[in-house]
């Protein structure tokens, strides 16, 4: 393993281009609004905390005010548990904001190398939790919570809900506090419902090598390149044995904690990505369970094609994709 030091270094330079990178990006018209608000997801023992960005329909204040309580999509952003921040995907979340009139919660989680697993998937829980425990404030049904997330978030939008059930169930004994966290658990979780998943190519599985699964895409030069997979996977997972967790590769988990995901499953899979077989076999999994998964193969593309610096790209072909997720997560809420 390289040097934590070392880590922290390429971390913060690569953040910084990033940064520029998605300053490029959203310069393609229309430009996007940013988040009306803000909440901190109260910190643990050690003083951790993740932050909750809101986006919300035009008519929000006004309708919550008379009562009305709108659907929620919780998001999580890329950039390999390392880079990244959440207002990364607001394309996508002011569409959905737009299209299916729900509030949008994107989760600014802890990354990595400073906080390694599970830093993040526990603030993704903590943020389901924090939404369930306020929904009357702020407004939410949290009976009709649906979950997204892109690449790593892919990942979060999986295995934040196997954390979640994870807590509540006697299958996994581990010890998070105080006795009485299990009812609290239950009373915060009590009319929670996550009613679908809409995970845009998510890595599922940190046990396979990069290399091997380089060498068998389709096209492994346009695959993202060793020292970026290198920094994720060695910030984000430093302890090999954690590689095996369901929390981290949901493909290596049970079919007991793989039924507990809702019935609705999207999985958008880049065809030129070193991690499109591991979704197609998440997708077997999952029908094999009898879940409705819809599997959209996205041709020619790469791992985040959506998200290109280049302000010149062809943003209505990425439109058309979200634009039918949009419908799908719709007619779900609308149920």
């Amino acid at each position: 393993m390289g040097s934590r030091w070392w880590l922290h270094v390429q971390a913060s330079v690569w953040r910084f281009l990033m940064r520029i990178g998605m300053f490029l990006h959203d310069l393609t018209p229309p430009r996007c609004p940013s988040p009306s608000f803000t909440r901190t997801v109260p910190s643990d023992a050690h003083g951790n905390s993740a932050v909750i960005h809101f986006y919300l329909p035009p008519d929000y204040h006004a309708q919550k005010r008379l009562g009305h309580r709108y659907p929620v999509l919780v998001n999580f952003h890329g950039g390999g548990f390392t880079l990244g921040c959440a207002t990364d995907d607001s394309r996508w979340s002011t569409m959905v904001v737009s299209e299916v009139n729900a509030v949008v919660a994107s989760v600014s989680y802890r990354r990595a190398p400073e906080n390694p697993f599970p830093a993040a998937v526990d603030d993704g829980v903590d943020a389901l939790l924090y939404l369930a425990a306020n929904a009357g404030d702020l407004g939410l049904d949290v009976s009709r919570v649906a979950l997204s997330g892109f690449s790593a978030g892919g990942n979060l939008a999986v295995t934040v809900p196997l954390r979640l059930y994870s807590r509540l169930s006697s299958e996994i004994k581990e010890h998070f506090g105080r006795a009485e966290s299990t009812q609290r658990l239950v009373d915060q979780t009590n009319e929670l419902n996550i009613v679908g998943i809409f995970a845009w190519y998510p890595i599922l599985d940190f046990l396979e090598s990069r290399d091997h699964r380089r060498a068998m895409s389709l096209m492994p030069d346009k695959t993202l390149p060793a020292f970026f997979t290198t920094l994720f996977d060695e910030s984000y997972l430093p302890n090999l044995d954690d590689r095996s967790s369901a929390f981290a590769s949901p493909v290596r988990a049970t079919d007991r904690m793989l039924a507990t995901l809702p019935h609705d499953v999207f999985l958008y899979i880049c065809e030129w990505d070193m991690l499109m077989k591991e979704g197609q076999t998440f997708v077997r999994r999952l029908e094999g369970l009898g879940k409705r998964v819809r599997a959209m193969m996205i041709e020619k593309a790469c791992h985040a094609w959506d998200k290109s610096a280049n302000p010149f790209r062809d943003q209505d072909s990425v439109d058309v994709l979200y634009r039918d997720s949009c419908a799908e997560m719709k007619a779900i809420f609308d149920r």
